[in-house]
């Protein structure tokens, strides 16, 4: 099957999640409170052995070029929209939290059980090296223009369940230390819940707003479209001019997992520093909802782009 089918199917299966957890709430199985306990699993518990587990390989010369071009790619795209809308924030009328928004994909959440899920466990060693650029830009560059400070939370940075489950996962393949086989089928069974859980949350999280009021939102529709389609196809038009999948055609797998990545909504982290700081949190979230709700389309579409422009 195309992958952008099997993409959309994936998506599918994860929207009909959503709706699961909507309705959990609607029929009162569970409270709206109840997602912050949830994200904490998955924050902590969940995602750390999806990304630990992914990175129990055989660490080939291949895969390791795999993983530092991957690296590059992403510090690479993330330098380049955050310049593209500092020019663009005042003709566009963009404040901080729609910069933020357009910028910081999903790359945890949503990318990692997905990849996972279509391509298999090992290309989510490519796609958790996207955590560190994620994680060290949104705990630098988001907050200072979110909180409107400009001190660094290099403890937040170093801290995070992701990036110490990356780096520990990491430091194991190097040593060549493989985990016992009753630890490494745990880390397996939690890490496959990372999905599901994480869909929960989203539809536990829509349950407590209007859903008639998001989808009516114009400005939410734009915010949402520019984040899942007008910078992928910057994304695309970068890769093009580059020129780098033409010379080095081996990196096309390694460059198309990191871009499903790119292609997701929001990623999680701005809407929780939006509440944090008191910046426009319900909007946030809005365009987290609408943009989960719009990518069943919007993400099979950039990938069947993709692979047209660059799979041959």
């Amino acid at each position: 099957m195309n992958t952008g089918l099997i993409l959309m199917s994936k998506l599918m299966a994860m929207t009909v999640m959503v709706v699961t957890g909507y309705a959990a709430v609607r029929f009162r199985v569970v409270e709206t409170k109840d997602s912050v306990t949830l994200s904490r699993l998955i924050v902590y518990i969940l995602q750390p052995c999806l990304i630990c587990r992914s990175v129990q390989i055989d660490l080939t010369p291949e895969r390791l070029s795999g993983f530092l071009c991957a690296l590059a790619f992403g510090i690479t795209t993330y330098i380049f929209w955050i310049a593209a809308l500092g020019l663009l924030k005042k003709p566009l009328h963009l404040d901080a939290v729609d910069r933020c928004s357009l910028i910081y994909s999903n790359v945890g959440n949503l990318a990692l059980p997905l990849i996972s899920m279509i391509l298999g466990s090992e290309y989510v060693f490519y796609a958790s090296a996207l955590q560190i650029p994620f994680n060290l830009l949104i705990w630098t560059h988001g907050n200072s223009i979110i909180s409107g400070e400009r001190r660094l939370h290099i403890r937040k940075i170093l801290l995070n369940p992701n990036i110490i489950a990356l780096l520990t996962g990491l430091l194991l393949v190097l040593l060549q230390i493989r985990l016992p086989d009753a630890i490494g089928t745990a880390m397996e069974g939690l890490g496959n819940m990372v999905g599901p859980c994480s869909m929960l949350v989203i539809g536990i999280v829509i349950s407590g707003n209007d859903l008639r009021k998001i989808i009516t939102d114009k400005r939410a529709y734009g915010i949402s479209l520019g984040r899942l389609i007008v910078m992928p196809a910057s994304l695309l038009l970068l890769i093009a001019v580059s020129g780098i999948l033409t010379r080095h055609p081996q990196l096309t797998p390694v460059f198309q997992v990191c871009f499903i990545a790119l292609c997701t909504p929001p990623g999680s982290t701005v809407s929780q520093l939006a509440v944090l700081y008191d910046r426009k949190a319900y909007e946030s979230s809005v365009y987290s909802v609408l943009s989960m709700l719009l990518c069943i389309v919007t993400m099979p579409l950039m990938l069947v782009l993709f692979q047209a422009l660059f799979v041959h």
